[in-house]
């Protein structure tokens, strides 16, 4: 039996295909996760999300958490501001009335990516070596 979340999350992907339901699902349990981190309930900024979803993703999918969010269409702090406020828009989260979907509007990457870190063989290293 479909929840009445999925059936809200369906018709957001019929209306804006941008994001698949993957994104929307995720966010929803990112901004749980952010909130569960607080010491009390309350309300969140765009900022404390931002940063609440970037340690959500790493703890749910590690190394590979920026590539997740860019096949998700998640690839700058606007894009999740797009997923926040259309999970807005359907009910499915709460906005202060402080709130507003520029606070998302950074042009930042969501997930930096990381730089590649190389070994470096010398000759005096009498380890074997994979190249």
């Amino acid at each position: 039996m479909e929840s009445e979340f999925d059936r809200k999350i369906a018709l957001l992907t019929a209306r804006d295909p941008r994001f698949p339901e993957e994104a929307y699902t995720f966010i929803s349990e990112a901004v749980a996760f952010t909130v569960a981190g607080l010491k009390s309930r309350r309300h969140v900024s765009a900022a404390e999300l931002l940063d609440g979803i970037r340690a959500f993703a790493v703890s749910k999918y590690g190394a590979v958490a920026g590539e997740v969010m860019k096949h998700w269409g998640m690839v700058k702090e606007d894009d999740v501001g797009s997923v926040v406020y259309l999970l807005i828009g359907a009910g499915l989260l709460r906005a202060s009335e402080s709130d507003s979907p520029d606070d998302f509007r950074t042009g930042r990457e969501l997930i930096p990516a990381t730089p590649v870190i190389r070994c470096v063989r010398r000759k005096s290293d009498k380890l074997p070596f994979i190249d």
